[in-house]
């Protein structure tokens, strides 16, 4: 099990920017009202955003940077590492980091770059960025970005794909003091190769999303509550001990059955993907942004589980009690 154990991470801020244009898919021509009406019911997405043909996930990322770094007040001398998470860079190289790092005239001795990952990669980076932030010294700071535009991966006449995902991008900014022994995460980092088809564009002429709903429903179902039982074994607490589980935004069927098996109370699973639909990497801290205001006087420590391409699986139990989630909806 790739379990791991961290001391003195906490995320500080976390600003997620989302297109302007809506999408309804109530209102959604290419399903019949009987589809649009079953979709709705089944998936719970009634809304998604989507980017505009010239923006890329680069132009989401610094707006979330900048917007974060103004309210934080961080000198740009002062971020030791920056991490893209995304499935979607414009070009193959340089990096989407490294990009940012001239875009944003950061120091030279900012550490930069990219993780190509999907719906788990929000937990995947912020187990690199905790675990980088500890070898770094007494204190440091690093900037995680998470999100993609899915919509340009997507045939727009798929019935099964287009009214599920939608773009988003999220700035995460963390901070690291060794002399806080209070602050304690434990991650579960897991991949089950065999659903590598479940969700994937395949080599070839077809340059799109092809998603396979029946297996991702499967493993979901099957890996997450496992993942996330084996994550609280390990930190030596129990299903109750969490405030909250904040799960990837996959579909409403998938995190109602999750969340029965776990039998955790409604309570503490929020859910943003009736207004938003299923974000990727962004849908984690995008959904705790949404509740944050409601919920912050009495959550700390927190569950997140990110699951999908490839097929991947990851859950951490962490404090989280940042300064400000702020969301940006009108890029």
């Amino acid at each position: 099990m790739a379990f791991s154990k961290h001391h003195g991470s906490e995320i500080v801020g976390m600003v997620t920017v989302l297109p302007a244009t809506v999408e309804d898919n109530l209102s959604l021509e290419l399903l019949s009202k009987e589809e649009r009406e079953a979709l709705v019911n089944h998936t719970g997405i009634r809304f998604r955003r989507i980017a505009s043909q010239d923006t890329t996930i680069r132009d989401l990322f610094e707006t979330a940077i900048s917007r974060l770094l103004k309210k934080l007040d961080w000198d740009l001398d002062q971020i030791d590492v920056l991490i893209c998470v995304t499935q979607t860079p414009t070009m193959v190289i340089p990096s989407v980091a490294n990009r940012l790092h001239g875009d944003l005239k950061l120091s030279s001795n900012t550490m930069c770059f990219d993780m190509i990952s999907g719906c788990s990669g929000f937990v995947y980076g912020l187990n690199s960025v905790y675990s980088i932030l500890s070898g770094l010294g007494n204190t440091a700071r690093a900037i995680l970005c998470c999100g993609d535009i899915s919509t340009q991966l997507i045939d727009k006449n798929d019935k099964s794909v287009r009214p599920i995902f939608s773009d988003a991008a999220t700035a995460i900014a963390v901070e690291y003091n060794k002399d806080n022994k209070s602050l304690i995460s434990y991650f579960n980092l897991q991949s089950e190769g065999s659903g590598q088809h479940a969700i994937e564009i395949p080599s070839g002429n077809c340059q799109t999303m092809q998603l396979n709903g029946i297996d991702v429903f499967g493993y979901s179902v099957k890996l997450v509550p496992q993942n996330i039982q084996q994550l609280l074994d390990f930190s030596s607490h129990s299903i109750v001990y969490p405030d909250l589980f904040a799960f990837h935004q996959a579909n409403k069927l998938i995190n109602e059955s999750i969340k029965r098996k776990l039998e955790i109370p409604d309570e503490k699973v929020p859910y943003s993907i009736s207004e938003f639909g299923n974000t990727a990497s962004a849908s984690i801290p995008l959904t705790l942004s949404l509740v944050w205001d409601d919920c912050k006087k009495h959550s700390n420590q927190i569950v997140v589980a990110g699951f999908g391409v490839g097929f991947s699986v990851a859950s951490a139990l962490l404090p989280f009690q940042p300064k400000f989630c702020d969301i940006v909806q009108d890029y």
